[in-house]
């Protein structure tokens, strides 16, 4: 397989097939090498069949979320707008079953680990501090740093579009296509070195935020997640 130069990344979808079809064709559109998809596909105020099948049609690299987890060991069905088994089809049901904790993907600056938390644990949060929300620290992304196999880092689970910089490592979150939760996806130019985020409503894709990949000049990526001190500022890929 060719190493990756495009990259179209969607965070968790929860159901939204009608913006998942919208950021697919988009990113179509752009010429993406491969699309990802930080999973989570269930519970949501759409059709979690709808959106099984438009992830497959377009061949879409998908690790299972907490949400899928729990649909399958029908546990935590009290959460709002959960799915029922018999909600989905036996097809759909499958390949939730069939999807991955993590996947490892060659892009053209390197390997990048594909994981709905950090690593199998689909529940792990990542936060370095701010003053709203407390730290939150992980030995196994600090064990992941340390072994150095991975370049990038791209994960769901907080529904916050945003780079976070380790010295060896940069972490993405894709955020999710969820409507409560500013909705929308991005694309990566490892050749650019660069990130753009776009949003979705209900009918339209629009240009939501540009960064480039590297931290910002001046900065001091943090060497993990014990170096974390709180106070930090967020690098979000939502409009100014």
């Amino acid at each position: 397989m060719n190493k990756i130069g495009r990259l179209g990344v969607i965070g968790d979808v929860h159901a939204e097939d009608v913006r998942l079809e919208m950021s697919l064709a988009h990113l179509e559109q752009e010429g993406v090498d491969a699309i990802i998809c930080t999973g989570d596909i269930v519970d949501g105020a759409g059709c979690p069949d709808q959106v099984a099948g438009l992830l497959q049609d377009y061949d879409v690299a998908t690790v299972r979320g907490n949400h899928d987890r729990w649909l399958i060991e029908n546990r935590a069905r009290h959460v709002p707008d959960a799915h029922q088994q018999a909600d989905l089809s036996d097809e759909s049901m499958s390949y939730l079953a069939s999807l991955p904790t993590q996947i490892e993907i060659e892009t053209t600056l390197g390997k990048l680990l594909l994981c709905h938390g950090i690593g199998d644990n689909d529940l792990q949060k990542i936060w370095p501090g701010t003053p709203r929300l407390p730290m939150e620290k992980s030995e196994q992304l600090d064990e992941i740093i340390s072994e150095g196999n991975y370049r990038f880092l791209i994960n769901g689970h907080m529904h916050y579009r945003s780079l976070i910089h380790f010295e060896t490592l940069t972490l993405l979150n894709a955020g999710t296509l969820k409507g409560l939760h500013r909705p929308g996806f991005s694309l990566i130019d490892f050749e650019q070195r660069d990130i753009t985020a776009f949003e979705c409503d209900a009918k339209t894709v629009t240009f939501a935020k540009h960064l480039p990949l590297d931290p910002p000049q001046g900065s001091n990526p943090w060497s993990n997640t014990q170096a974390f001190t709180g106070g930090w500022q967020p690098l979000v890929l939502y409009p100014d």
